[in-house]
């Protein structure tokens, strides 16, 4: 079967089937964390970070974690290709925001290439989706970038739900595979922290 550029026809049903078997509770903008925590302390760039925690007994509360990328710009064009994404179960997000260009392109590579593309208002290009099936996905972000540019800032922002139990306790595992080196911000509940990550190939 031909796929155009921008059929999501496999993604799009595989949504459905998705959305009508599975709980998509929102978490609670309103909760309350007396206190969060992550180990190891000085993570390396692939590191899986377990972080714990405490909130109300039973509350369903959100984990959001941004992050910006600096894409060079060879021909007027940009990419930047994720190998591995886990998306968890639940309910989820991912959004990205191009600067500095003329579109945006969001493929998930699978059997086939599937391809969303977006125009570019001021220079800007966003790209939201929301509920997708878990699993591990292979995105590449490409696009055209204004002329005369040298590099394209792109800005994540993935979201995920955290239940805690009838203690109010949570445990959450967070693997930094996708993560460039440098900070990223962790926002669960009402708590901000941001982490630094280093390079652990460099001696």
């Amino acid at each position: 079967m031909f796929f155009s550029k921008d059929n999501n026809l496999f993604l799009n049903v595989s949504k459905a089937l998705y959305s009508l078997t599975s709980e998509h509770r929102e978490g609670n903008p309103k909760a309350i964390v007396d206190e969060w925590s992550f180990f190891p302390l000085s993570p390396c760039t692939g590191d899986v970070l377990d972080i714990t925690g405490r909130t109300e007994p039973g509350e369903t509360i959100t984990m959001a974690v941004s992050f910006s990328i600096i894409s060079p710009v060879i021909d007027n064009r940009y990419e930047h290709l994720f190998k591995k994404v886990g998306i968890p179960g639940g309910s989820n997000s991912f959004q990205v925001m191009a600067q500095k260009v003329h579109d945006l392109n969001f493929i998930v590579r699978m059997f086939v290439d599937f391809k969303r593309s977006f125009d570019a208002e001021n220079g800007i290009a966003h790209f939201h989706e929301k509920n997708v099936p878990p699993g591990n996905y292979e995105i590449a972000i490409n696009g055209n970038a204004i002329e005369g540019e040298n590099e394209v800032i792109l800005d994540f922002l993935a979201t995920q739900t955290i239940k805690a139990d009838n203690e109010g306790r949570f445990h959450q595992k967070y693997d930094t595979c996708t993560l460039p080196e440098g900070d990223f911000s962790v926002k669960i509940g009402n708590h901000e922290k941001v982490i630094s990550l280093t390079d652990g190939t460099k001696e």
